[in-house]
């Protein structure tokens, strides 16, 4: 099959940017996987031992649904030169993003958790905090995986056999005829909404929390997670403002290195870290 000059740099384009995505995903997977070798011992000595409870929960979702996610991600959608039809692809699909969204929801839970608790919040106002942290995973999973099962599977294209990849790659135009189309802006508007809100009431705790700790507010904030909290916000802030319509084209936001970079930083080997979009 002959290319054209413009579909042969349109395809030049596509390959970077596919590479450029991978090389910053797979050292985060990589990180990730070497924090929970890492930690190994301090989990069999103090998280294992304990009663299965809210907490430790919590604590094994976050930690091993997101490894579950990796494995299943890069079975799917990275170069591995398997042979998968595309039942098991749409299944590898359905099964990731279930596993996506779960520990997002698990880690926006356990953030208004952590924000409640700061701010002291009567039962009121912590449900409020979480219906704001956690509405949006759990929309997010309910359209998705619609999504996923109204996109007919569909065998890998030609171009994408050759260079290794296993699995179909959802278009634009056949994706915006499904559920997970529905609503994407005001959706996205939403996102931003809420977690400027969050953000916003996060800088205002901590301000109030720690006013008065002179030079060693750093490092009873680094004591307290203050900083690791504060940081999260601010990813997800990033985030929601680049995936808001206008900002950038939906088609841009693979190429664009704060973005992945964002992206990467969301995933970075410490339970609690993952970002919903």
């Amino acid at each position: 099959m002959s290319l054209s000059a413009e579909q042969t740099q349109a395809l030049t384009d596509a390959v970077a940017m596919w590479r450029m995505q991978e090389y910053m995903a797979i050292p985060a997977y990589c990180l990730y996987v070497y924090y929970i070798l890492t930690t190994m011992a301090e989990e069999v000595s103090i998280i294992l031992p304990q009663k299965w409870n809210r907490g430790k929960s919590l604590y094994m979702v976050i930690r091993y649904g997101m490894l579950s996610f990796m494995i299943l991600q890069l079975t799917r959608d990275y170069r591995s030169e398997f042979s998968l039809s595309p039942t098991s692809c749409k299944a590898l699909l359905v099964v990731y993003d279930c596993f996506k969204y779960a520990v997002d929801f698990t880690c926006n839970f356990s953030l208004a958790l952590c924000l409640g608790a700061l701010l002291q919040a009567r039962k009121l106002y912590l449900l409020a905090i979480l219906a704001i942290s956690c509405y949006n995973p759990i929309l997010n999973v309910v359209t998705s995986v619609i999504a996923d099962f109204q996109y007919a599977a569909e065998p890998p294209s030609p171009i994408l056999a050759e260079l290794g990849y296993p699995c179909y790659y959802m278009s634009q135009e056949k994706y915006s005829k499904t559920i997970g189309y529905i609503g994407a802006d005001i959706r996205q508007y939403l996102s931003l909404a809420t977690t400027s809100v969050l953000f916003l009431v996060g800088v205002t705790t901590f301000a109030v929390r720690y006013k008065g700790h002179g030079g060693g507010l750093v490092r009873v904030m680094l004591r307290d997670g203050g900083l690791h909290y504060l940081s999260l916000l601010g990813i997800k802030l990033t985030l929601a403002i680049l995936w808001t319509p206008g900002v950038l084209p939906t088609s841009e936001l693979g190429s664009n290195l704060g973005f992945l970079f964002a992206t990467a930083l969301c995933r970075h080997p410490n339970p609690g870290s993952t970002c919903a979009h």
